[in-house]
């Protein structure tokens, strides 16, 4: 078996155009495709359809389902629903997948982008420490007006591996 990498990532939100907006605007994402078109009520896809493939629920729909490319990293794919779902804010302290994390050159000038799209910038940036300490390593989480929390990271210089470990970190090309 050979993982080759995350081809993308699935984010149910309150509204696909807002979403799309935000990903566009703020972080230079492309859209795709668009399998369900919000505005095509025609293309929804029924619960019951897709609960036997993913236990989506069967009592609920998908009216907007699209796809984007986030430049030099995975896929997003971005659900809507009927009933439309609240958009529910994202911490480290929830269990299950609670955050990701973007490599940016520049962490200042993206976490402006993200906060002139109603992101909710933490205090930051900040130094990385422990194994990931060196001269301008830095994080900086954003929390989307969808609920979606980011973390932007850059790590400019090396950083640090535990003794044993026989791989390095994957960072994407430039």
């Amino acid at each position: 078996m050979t993982i080759r990498g995350i081809e993308h990532i699935g984010i149910t939100v309150t509204s696909l155009p807002d979403a799309e907006r935000f990903f566009i605007k703020a972080l230079d994402a492309s859209v795709l495709y668009r399998i369900v078109p919000p505005e095509d009520s025609g293309a929804d896809v029924g619960g019951e359809e897709m609960h036997p493939l993913n236990g989506f629920p069967a009592e609920m729909k998908v009216t907007g389902l699209a796809m984007l490319r986030l430049a030099n990293g995975c896929n997003v794919e971005l659900f809507q629903t009927e009933p439309a779902t609240e958009n529910i804010k994202a911490n480290p302290g929830q269990a299950g997948i609670n955050h990701f994390s973007l490599y940016v050159d520049d962490i200042h000038s993206t976490a402006e982008k993200m906060r002139e799209q109603g992101a909710r910038m933490f205090d930051g940036p900040n130094d990385c420490f422990a194994q990931e300490e060196g001269k301008g390593n830095q994080t900086w989480f954003g929390m989307t007006p969808f609920g979606v929390l980011i973390e932007l990271i850059t790590l400019p210089s090396k950083i640090q591996y535990d003794a044993g470990a026989t791989q390095s970190r994957w960072i994407p090309a430039s």
